[in-house]
């Protein structure tokens, strides 16, 4: 299982978690490098969002599968992480959350 890197204190800093979703943009979406580099916290995820990403139903099945596998977490399909999955930033926030790192 692939961990993150972690600050000095052994927890997962924001930034760090959204460089390990820009990885996972470019290693699992096949999201170019270029595009992937330009994302910021701000970026938006869903599919007919102003300035977003783009994604489908099938891309955030595979984002979700890629983010356990990264961070060693589970996601629960049945709850609605509308919100959760919303931006990088809100997506961040839940992966920080899920590790125990709230």
């Amino acid at each position: 299982m692939e961990r993150g890197p972690h600050s000095g204190d052994g927890r997962m800093t924001q930034k760090e978690v959204l460089d390990e979703l820009k990885a996972i943009a470019v290693e699992r979406l096949r999201f170019d490098p270029r595009r992937a580099a330009e994302m910021t916290l701000e970026t938006t995820l869903p599919k007919g969002v102003e300035g977003s990403l783009g994604l489908d139903s099938l891309d955030f099945i595979e984002l979700s599968v890629a983010i356990e596998e990264r961070f060693g977490i589970m996601i629960d399909e049945t709850q609605d992480l509308t919100d959760e999955f919303l931006s990088l930033e809100s997506l961040s926030r839940f992966v920080l959350a899920k590790t125990g790192q709230r």
